[in-house]
């Protein structure tokens, strides 16, 4: 009797930690899981966190539910993408600063949505990705890394991307005939930074808090507009957009506003600079060494100063017309809305605070507007509009639009001084 009950309790021991070891297995081979979905088939997550990098690399589809979590903290990305067509969606990732990327991508034809990527390293790693496209992906950093890189990725799109507190923002290198469409990003070095990357199109994104909104360098053919480049003002290099060696691209109806210096273009040609709002920076724009772009029907309010040839136009041949100056003296004798009156640019007040910072106190002060007209800088520091738009042409920004309320409480306010000046005159 003894010896069965013996029997008894060792299989009784057996049975117990043997079914332990199953289920810490199946919680643990989440990899297992996607290996045994078939081409083409989707495989749904339940929430909870998973602690295992995972390799997508065939044909499926990996659905997490709301809050479904994939953890990282090994060599290895959180998620490996490769093959094609690999679709992502609805799963929040978490990376720890040893991974090399929260999600790495290459192949081709891959899809990834409704991300959300909090990673001390790299949020999103592109290298020979293919038309893949990238939607409604929320990504935030430590300053030490980029948000999304691409390294030889071609015909990519990436749209309504969200990035906070990352090194760059979106990097581009050698990577060509991107679109980066509706992103904002801020609290970082550089939002937008394009390296030696042809045809990207970028449009309708933001840019704010950043030390520079765009830094855009050796590109050709590309696009940049509709964009809103603000509020990047907190460092002494803080910049708008800088555009670098580029050639032979549009930039058009972007907002540029509240930077230290709004558009610096630098070594450039063959640009179309049309219908931008270049509004309340310290420098609106500043040119060194450019020619042949034309840089027209752009609209400079507010600034400090509104544009500045760094060590004079170079003898370039850039067209600089048709631009809507606030502080221009302007005549229209034609009718032509284009005035007489060509718009000079002298830089002699940035030039005088360069040499005694503390002259900044006599911004617009008579007397200093009275000794640059009398002392004014050689001519070839002085940009030149020969025909000024004698109203502003460049369509508003929607935040700027009045709304009705503003118009009404307008109203009602300017109605209330009226009856207090009537009445106040009854009474005396």
């Amino acid at each position: 009797m003894k010896t069965i009950m013996n029997l008894l309790l060792l299989a009784g021991i057996l049975t117990i930690f043997g079914g332990k070891g199953a289920v810490a297995e199946a919680e643990t081979s989440l990899q297992a899981l996607i290996n045994a979905v078939p081409e083409g088939g989707t495989l749904t997550l339940k929430a909870g966190t998973y602690e295992e990098p995972l390799i997508l690399k065939k044909p499926i589809t990996l659905i997490g539910e709301k809050g479904t979590f994939i953890k990282a903290c090994s060599d290895q990305p959180a998620i490996t993408i490769t093959g094609k067509n690999v679709i992502l969606k609805g799963v929040s990732v978490i990376g720890c600063r040893q991974i090399p990327a929260a999600v790495t991508v290459n192949g081709r034809n891959h899809h990834l949505e409704d991300l959300v990527i909090n990673s001390a390293s790299i949020g999103i790693k592109l290298e020979s990705a293919v038309n893949s496209s990238f939607k409604n992906i929320e990504i935030s950093g430590q300053g030490k890394e980029n948000g999304i890189e691409l390294w030889e990725s071609h015909q990519n799109a990436f749209e309504t991307i969200t990035i906070v507190r990352v090194q760059d923002g979106i990097y581009l290198e050698n990577s060509h005939n991107n679109t980066l469409l509706g992103n904002h990003i801020k609290e970082s070095r550089y939002g937008i930074h394009v390296m030696f990357s042809d045809h990207a199109t970028i449009k309708k994104n933001t840019s704010t808090r950043n030390v520079t909104g765009a830094m855009v360098m050796e590109t050709s053919g590309s696009t940049i507009e509709d964009n809103k480049f603000y509020g990047n003002n907190e460092s002494v290099n803080a910049q708008g957009m800088l555009l670098f060696d580029v050639h032979d691209s549009t930039i058009r109806d972007n907002m540029i506003s509240e930077n230290r210096v709004g558009l610096f273009i630098e070594n450039s040609t063959g640009n179309e600079i049309t219908s931008n709002k270049i509004t309340t920076n310290f420098v609106g724009a500043q040119i060194m060494k450019t020619a042949e772009n034309a840089i027209e029907d752009n609209a400079f309010i507010g600034n400090v100063n509104h544009i500045q040839a760094i060590g004079g136009m170079g003898g370039g041949t850039n067209q600089i017309r048709h631009n809507y100056w606030d502080s221009a003296l302007k005549l229209d004798t034609d009718g032509d809305g284009k005035s007489n009156l060509p718009y000079q640019a002298d830089p002699y007040f940035l030039t005088l605070i360069k040499e005694t910072p503390e002259y900044q106190l006599f911004f617009q002060h008579p007397g200093l507007i009275l000794l640059q007209k009398m002392l004014k800088s050689p001519a070839g520091m002085v940009v030149t509009d020969v025909a000024p738009q004698m109203e502003q042409s460049t369509r508003e920004p929607l935040e700027s639009q009045p709304s009705i309320l503003t118009g009404a409480l307008s109203l009602v306010m300017i109605s209330t001084s009226l009856l207090i000046i009537f009445y106040g005159r009854k009474q005396i």
